[in-house]
């Protein structure tokens, strides 16, 4: 058993594969690294966006409770009389009614 070669049996098992195996075994390592890299990237775009986006603060919160009622939540103190704005609808739709 000393005569036994790992490479020489991966090769020689490699050279009797069909070619539509050998291509995919070419092909594929390489493809699923750039596919990784690509979502990668894709990710930290996406990351560093999303936060820039929710740069602000938080206003309002909405809790379910076990009756699936739905409670509003401000934990910012209202400025003198007024409570804070609460928006329901797009601005834009609110000017076109």
């Amino acid at each position: 058993m000393g005569g036994y070669n790992v490479w020489q049996d991966l090769f020689d098992t490699y050279q009797s594969l069909p070619d539509w195996i050998k291509f995919a075994w070419l092909v594929v390592p390489p493809l699923f690294v750039l596919g990784l890299m690509a979502l990668m990237m894709r990710f930290g775009i996406e990351h560093r966006r999303a936060d820039s986006v929710l740069a602000g603060k938080l206003i309002y919160s909405i809790y379910r409770d076990g009756e699936n009622g739905f409670r509003v939540v401000s934990p910012v103190s209202p400025v003198g009389d007024q409570p804070a704005l609460l928006l329901l609808d797009p601005p834009d739709s609110i000017q076109a009614k």
